[in-house]
């Protein structure tokens, strides 16, 4: 019975991991839009503001997460 129940909660992570993978990438993707928006704003403005360091911070961020879900899908 603990044996069935573990085969079938393995089944159910292992078909969302892929899910979450692909999740991740497309949250990086409009992470790193959202960054170069803001920074984009920020620039706009004299010197370095808020905006500019979220953007930047956002970026980042959204590459990090684009490298890490396309790593761990392949």
């Amino acid at each position: 019975m603990e044996q069935r129940i573990e085969k079938s909660i393995d089944q159910v992570l292992e078909s969302a991991s892929a899910q979450l993978y692909m999740f991740s990438v497309g949250l990086g993707i409009v992470l790193v839009i959202l960054g170069i928006f803001l920074f984009l704003a920020g620039k706009r403005t004299k010197g370095i503001t808020g905006k500019t360091n979220a953007g930047l911070i956002s970026v980042v961020i959204g590459i990090v997460a684009i490298v890490s879900g396309t790593v761990q899908m392949f």
